[in-house]
């Protein structure tokens, strides 16, 4: 079976050489991308990158990574390696807040606001409790990280999906309880205590379950992804 890639750099597709992609729970995934792009090409080679992948025998493809460029490194005069970030990074900025009677709608309207990115948020009641004040002292991430907390949410986390848009609430109203994944043993290529080896499954992501354990980390490279069950 062939597995089929697309890279896309600000709407417009490159051949991709090679690829190392990295996404985690809880926080903003890393990419490096390696393309045919020559010297007259790299001006272009900046803002938004979308890669996908799927199957030959499936229908259509899955967005598995959405990111920014952070910079492009000249390989040769045909080829340039480019280092992303996915595309929550952008939260790393200093991004003050000050709501008072603030919801959980309204931080993430504040951080959408600064960012451009977009948040989706289940319809529950911890989306529209007030609290008496919310303060975002430095970054995003800073903000995120503490909104479990102050609004009361079980199991609180956020994850950014492939298309880019970020889920934010509890694991409990993500989409991954209902979807359960299980993989027989005798496809795993390599297992270890935290991480394992298998066929490119393009629809994994950190947060959904397979085998009865939470997936931290997924890496893909190539035709493979190891899938971690801890934080790394």
């Amino acid at each position: 079976m062939r597995l089929r890639k697309k890279l896309m750099v600000a709407a417009q597709e490159y051949g991709l050489v090679s690829e190392n992609v990295a996404l985690y729970y809880n926080r903003p995934g890393r990419a490096v991308f390696q393309v045919r792009a020559t010297d007259e090409q790299v001006e272009a080679l900046m803002g938004m990158v979308q890669f996908a992948l799927g199957w030959a025998h499936s229908d259509g493809m899955t967005l598995f990574f959405t990111g920014d460029i952070e910079r492009a490194v000249r390989v040769d005069g045909q080829q340039r390696r480019l280092f992303c970030r996915e595309i929550s990074a952008r939260l790393d900025g200093n991004i003050p807040l000050a709501i008072r009677h603030a919801t959980l709608k309204d931080v993430l309207g504040a951080y959408a606001a600064a960012t451009g990115l977009e948040f989706i948020l289940p319809d529950k009641p911890y989306a529209s409790v007030k609290a008496p004040a919310f303060y975002g002292h430095g970054s995003g991430f800073h903000g995120l990280a503490c909104a479990g907390d102050i609004f009361g949410i079980a199991d609180y986390h956020w994850q950014a999906q492939g298309d880019g848009k970020i889920f934010v609430g509890s694991w409990a109203d993500s989409r991954w309880p209902d979807r359960p994944g299980t993989i027989s043993e005798e496809f795993f290529t390599a297992a270890g205590s935290a991480a394992r080896k298998i066929a490119a499954v393009p629809t994994m992501r950190p947060g959904a379950v397979l085998n009865g354990q939470r997936i931290r980390m997924v890496r893909f490279s190539g035709h493979s992804m190891t899938v971690g069950f801890e934080d790394v």
